[in-house]
């Protein structure tokens, strides 16, 4: 994986959960399905960033701007953008 790569989308999230988004953008990036990323990041969403308080948070209702660190990567949702990339 070099420092280059990353995933940049943009959802409506009063259709997308966040925590779904960010977690098929690192599955994306690990070339894994979403149901075996934990064994490639070394846990579950749950053991970086609360789900549903990150699902509470991040609304179309909402203007928020937010990042944070999972693993190697970093993750921001900006509005109804979410960038993932590898640190």
């Amino acid at each position: 994986m070099t420092s280059t790569e990353s995933v940049q989308r943009r959802y409506d999230w009063s259709n997308m959960e966040p925590s779904i988004a960010v977690i098929d953008a690192l599955a994306s990036l690990e070339d894994v399905r979403p149901v075996n990323l934990s064994d490639e990041i070394g846990g579950t969403l749950c053991d970086f960033v609360d789900p549903e308080a990150l699902d509470a948070l991040v609304t179309d209702e909402n203007a928020i701007s937010i990042s944070f660190t999972i693993t190697e990567y970093e993750v921001h949702i900006d509005e109804d953008k979410l960038q993932v990339y590898y640190e």
